[in-house]
């Protein structure tokens, strides 16, 4: 009775809807990252096709760019899914957390090496303080359930309250941005271990790739990397 009178609604388009994620109008408007990408850092390329044999990009192929083993993404960073991170991260919208871990597993891909942990990029303290909450970490929760492993939160902290990288558009001004912002806190969590960097959006790959460079030089074995998003217009 209540379920008629009180509906349940898609947190996108406010239509009737039942079950934990976007109804499937708004999903019609996600653009899953579904066909040939680069082997490296996961950027797709220009090709219909869902069988295109992948290989690596022309940033990837100087072999210099990215220290992570691979990176790949669920969707574009365009359209219904970019306005609903928005609202997750910056206006407070919690509830937004459910239906957006919700396509991150259904998306999840499918040719990672096994994982043993996954780390989610930390907030710096002040940031933190901010939004009171790392929208990471929300995110990552269903990940790790999704592939049985456990998550810390705790393993890197982020030591510098560097610039947002979204206000800066020259790739090397980024890298050097969250150059040494990050620190792994206690080796013997990653010594030997596949870790899973996440993070909700990939746009250069710099802050990911700073994460991954430390995770490496305390010993962890493999380092991959898994956003939500990727951007297309870096």
């Amino acid at each position: 009775m209540l379920e008629l009178v009180f509906p349940d609604l898609c947190p996108c388009c406010k239509s009737p809807f039942k079950g934990r994620g976007f109804c499937s109008k708004c999903l019609e408007d996600i653009r899953f990252i579904r066909g040939s990408v680069c082997l490296k850092c996961g950027v797709p390329f220009n090709s219909h096709s869902q069988t295109a044999s992948h290989h690596l990009c022309g940033l990837c192929l100087s072999g210099k760019e990215f220290c992570f083993h691979r990176a790949r993404s669920v969707a574009v960073y365009d359209g219904m899914l970019k306005e609903m991170l928005h609202k997750f991260k910056y206006n407070g919208r919690l509830n937004l957390g459910e239906p957006l871990s919700q396509v991150f597993v259904e998306g999840f891909p499918s040719d990672f090496e096994p994982v043993d942990l996954v780390v989610p990029v930390p907030l710096h303290l002040n940031k933190l303080r901010k939004r009171e909450y790392n929208q990471s970490l929300i995110l990552g929760v269903k990940v790790a359930r999704f592939l049985g492993v456990c998550i810390d939160p705790f393993v890197i902290k982020r030591e510098v309250d560097t610039k947002p990288q979204f206000e800066i558009t020259n790739r090397s001004e980024r890298l050097k941005n969250v150059r040494n912002a990050f620190r792994v806190v206690n080796t013997k969590k990653v010594k030997d271990k596949s870790v899973l960097v996440l993070d909700d959006v990939f746009t250069t790959g710099s802050t990911s790739n700073e994460c991954s460079r430390v995770l490496l030089d305390a010993g962890a074995s493999c380092v991959q990397v898994v956003t939500l998003m990727r951007s297309l217009s870096d």
